[in-house]
């Protein structure tokens, strides 16, 4: 079935990943002590990146290969109990990117690596400087460790970032699924650090301060910003405002704080425990995209609407942030946030949507046979975050806006805590739907197994909403 692409971002992996882009990360924890300087050469780091992964792939895995900011050089790397890995390492060319180059390093494990549910860990020790990407190739990637501005990020390769050589691959590693990460800089100087991982501990010893920092669940790959920012926290919100940044980041805060008005209104509270990290950097920087961490550049005369702040913050109260395929809430949130978007955006979904369940049903009588609750057990597992996108578009046009956002927040409140699936959903809509006719497509679609008697009757995502009118 052909996704619609508010779905991308739980597409799997190509299956034509060589071997290093089956390795999943699962647990890192980088330690380093910064040297910052204004010239790029001055500016010094002594890291160790502590790492665990598994096998995703059919076949064993007997190397890996890691890429460094060409500033930066291995001094060993340790595995299982303490023995020291033998790797090579050379400055190289990476296909894509114009001219840039970056520090490959190859390792052999200690042991092939099965797909057997086993892990294996290694510790990666480098020192050196830290190189501007940007001239090389690698648009808005500046930062150096320079004393008024520098970012711990994959895309300056400050940190090992297991991939091969070439644009596809790396684009891939940067794409890693949410890890657990934790991290331990020392810095010196007065500065500060925000990103998508939370300070849990900051002390003071000498010229240095140690930063420790984690995060209560899974986050993307390390962002980290560090600068003499002003830490400010309100409410879900922590942000980072540089010196010169503040009249642009009030702004930006008092649209964020509309923003969350504006969801917490149609959807109620956001999820549990989500927080929105928003730290200024400087001008002509690329920003990396983190649904938890927003960076924003110099406003340059753009205005910063409520609108515009809603739609980076509804990952905060999306009840499937992980993009796991098959969860009960995808079709939810991707309407939820179509309706929100307006009309425009809700019209490209309807329109693709449509194709993608009737396709399905055309080319197999089985699945248009199948219960919604049944899909999972029956073998329609990557049809079942299509049909329940259309679900709910259907369920917004014959109920109302006021009805179903009345309904979302009833679900995201009843379901977002423990256990659920798409049984819970049937349930629920059963039991909370009052319109009968709505209730009757939602018993039908979930539980009686009528997609495809439905969608042989319908030609268009507006005529199967007519059959419940």
């Amino acid at each position: 079935m052909r996704i619609w692409g508010l779905l991308l971002a739980a597409l799997c992996f190509a299956q034509s990943a060589t071997a290093t882009e089956k390795l999943e990360l699962l647990n890192a924890t980088l330690v380093a002590r910064f040297h910052f300087a204004e010239k790029a050469t001055d500016g010094q780091m002594v890291g160790a990146y502590q790492v665990s992964f598994r096998n995703t792939g059919n076949t064993p895995i007997t190397s890996a290969t890691i890429l460094l900011n060409p500033g930066l050089k291995v001094d060993q790397i340790v595995g299982a109990g303490g023995a020291r890995l033998q790797y090579t390492n050379h400055i190289a060319k990476v296909g894509g990117f114009g001219a840039l180059e970056l520090n490959v390093i190859d390792i052999p494990l200690a042991t092939p690596l099965k797909k057997t549910g086993k892990r294996q860990e290694i510790v990666i020790h480098y020192r050196g400087f830290l190189e501007d990407l940007s001239v090389a190739g690698l648009s808005g990637v500046k930062e150096t460790l320079h004393p008024d501005f520098t970012m711990i990020r994959a895309q300056s390769f400050v940190y090992p970032v297991f991939a091969n050589p070439n644009k596809q691959a790396i684009h891939t590693a940067w794409a890693h699924k949410p890890f657990h990460q934790v991290a331990f800089l020392d810095i010196p100087g007065t500065n500060s650090v925000i990103g998508n991982l939370d300070v849990t501990a900051r002390t003071t010893n000498g010229a240095f301060t140690r930063f420790e920092m984690k995060s209560d669940h899974a986050t993307n790959l390390m962002g980290l910003a560090i600068a003499p920012y002003t830490i400010q926290h309100e409410g879900i919100i922590c942000m980072g405002t540089l010196p010169g940044s503040e009249d642009y980041m009030t702004t930006i805060m008092t649209a964020t704080k509309d923003g969350i008005a504006q969801l917490t209104a149609a959807l109620g509270a956001p999820r549990s425990g989500a927080k929105l990290k928003l730290a200024a950097v400087p001008t002509a920087y690329v920003v990396t995209r983190d649904p938890t961490f927003l960076m924003m550049p110099p406003l340059d005369g753009m205005a910063i609407s409520a609108s515009h702040m809603r739609a980076q913050l509804f990952n905060l109260w999306q009840t499937n942030p992980a993009k796991r395929a098959n969860h009960w809430g995808t079709g939810l949130d991707v309407v939820a946030e179509a309706v929100l978007s307006g009309p425009e955006q809700l019209n490209i979904l309807r329109k693709a949507i449509f194709p993608d369940v009737l396709n399905a049903s055309t080319a197999n009588a089985s699945f248009g046979k199948t219960a919604i609750v049944d899909m999972l057990a029956d073998g329609f597992a990557s049809d079942m975050d299509a049909t329940g996108v259309l679900v709910f578009s259907v369920l917004y046009d014959l109920l109302g806006e006021e009805e179903f956002f009345a309904l979302v927040r009833g679900l995201r409140a009843d379901l977002s805590v423990g256990y659920a699936d798409m049984q819970s959903v049937a349930d629920y809509l059963d039991e909370n739907i009052a319109d009968k006719k709505a209730r009757k497509f939602a018993e039908n679609w979930f539980q009686k197994g009528r997609i495809g008697k439905d969608m042989k009757k319908a030609n268009s995502f507006e005529e199967l909403v007519a059959l419940y009118r």
